[in-house]
């Protein structure tokens, strides 16, 4: 079919098939790079779960979530952690946790711990995906921190 196409722009005008041509060749580079970095990622049988992208920027309450969780904690006892932390100046709202651990429980940064039996309250604990987080973002934070101080000077 594709090369069908580009007989009819042969017989019409030379700068019709030049162009024509170099679309093609684009097309076929990017196929190209696409399929090897599919096969790349099959090869290594890596799913999605595997891949670490190390361009994530925590939230604050997300980053001060996962260090509350360096202990087990339930929800009410995050928002408390949360806020001794920041010395008082990030609060937690109920659905803004909730809404982050959903979120953190699905990318296993942290774990619901088995309940207790006559227990409500659900605990948390960070994963070592979490933990993994939490490092790279204080490696970028002081990164942040040393080239503004680069430019800015010392505080």
């Amino acid at each position: 079919m594709v090369l069908k196409i580009a007989e009819r722009f042969t017989t019409k005008n030379k700068k019709q098939t030049t162009l024509v041509g170099c679309l093609f060749f684009y097309l076929n580079l990017l196929t190209t790079i696409f399929v090897d970095v599919i096969i790349h990622i099959s090869a290594n049988d890596t799913t999605e779960d595997d891949i670490v992208v190390e361009n994530i920027v925590l939230t604050e309450a997300v980053y001060y979530i996962l260090l509350s969780l360096f202990e087990h904690m339930h929800g009410y006892g995050i928002m408390q952690n949360v806020e001794k932390l920041s010395s008082g100046r990030v609060r937690l709202a109920a659905g803004t946790l909730y809404g982050a651990i959903n979120t953190l429980l699905e990318k296993h940064w942290i774990e619901a711990l088995p309940e207790e039996k006559n227990s409500r309250k659900k605990e948390y604990m960070i994963t070592s995906d979490g933990k993994e987080a939490v490092n790279y973002e204080i490696k970028r934070l002081r990164e942040l921190l040393e080239n503004g101080e680069k430019i800015v000077g010392g505080v």
